[in-house]
């Protein structure tokens, strides 16, 4: 069940005990007639996550999207991934990345009755999604209302478990091409989730690659994409081997949080 008030999203989990968390990003899915990326069909990759989602995730709470849904942003191309997401049932939230613009994607995603809200609510768990988009640019940015927004969040939700998404990475993964397209006020952004020791996790899409830090208690997590994946560590843009993915996340009541990549087979 899932209910929309304003910016605020209520959803009630299958199991009190914990709340599972489908990550997908970089969709990239590509207008009708549009160059294609890197030769790859992002649609058909999509879809066949999609599929290994609707058989092997049937106690899924919510899909989140993290950005990069569309490769070039049009109207067209949202609607096909709108389209391509209603073999779903499971509630569906997403934020922008660089190649979005975010008021035509919460447009198209909340004519088809997706929800368009950038804080959810799940028992004892906060989810915050951020906007890092920087229009015309690769890398990403927080603005200061974005910032003022984060930390408003934290202050009012101090006695929830938090998990904060975003697009952009905030911390440098060792891959210098990637690396030059970080959040480039990170600092900022890490300076305000430091104010606040119930912060569990930061997930991010963008890297198109699994990853994993710490930072005191918090985990620190990049997924991979639905299309393609980047070699991590390259200098320079490369495309690694392995299949198209997405990411389980699993909350417990106890704050304990955990995630798990998972593979297309080829």
């Amino acid at each position: 069940m899932i209910e929309s008030i304003e910016a605020i999203t209520r959803l009630t989990p299958n199991d009190p005990e914990k709340i599972n968390i489908i990550q997908i990003t970089d969709t990239h899915i590509l207008d009708d007639g549009a160059p294609s990326f890197n030769d790859f069909d992002t649609s058909a990759s999509l879809l066949k996550v999609l599929d290994k989602i609707k058989q092997s995730e049937t106690d899924a709470d919510l899909i989140l999207l993290t950005g990069d849904l569309v490769h070039e942003p049009t109207e067209t191309a949202y609607q096909k991934l709108a389209d391509h997401l209603s073999v779903l049932t499971i509630p569906i939230l997403s934020l922008p990345g660089n190649h979005d613009i975010p008021e035509l994607m919460r447009y198209v995603m909340g004519a088809n009755g997706h929800d368009t809200g950038n804080l959810i609510k799940l028992e004892n768990w906060v989810i915050i999604l951020l906007n890092t988009c920087v229009r015309g640019e690769h890398s990403g940015a927080l603005s200061n209302e974005e910032l003022a927004f984060l930390r408003t969040s934290l202050e009012a939700n101090s006695d929830s478990h938090c998990l904060i998404a975003l697009h952009h990475h905030p911390v440098l993964i060792g891959s210098s091409w990637m690396d030059a397209m970080t959040l480039i006020n990170a600092a900022d952004f890490l300076n305000v989730v430091d104010d606040y020791d119930n912060v569990r996790a930061i997930i991010w899409g963008h890297i198109h690659q699994a990853f994993e830090c710490h930072r005191g208690n918090m985990t620190l997590l990049g997924s991979p994409s639905t299309c393609l994946q980047f070699k991590p560590g390259s200098d320079k843009f490369t495309v690694d081997k392995k299949a198209p993915a997405y990411t389980k996340i699993t909350l417990k009541k106890n704050g304990e949080f955990s995630a798990k990549v998972i593979y297309l087979k080829k």
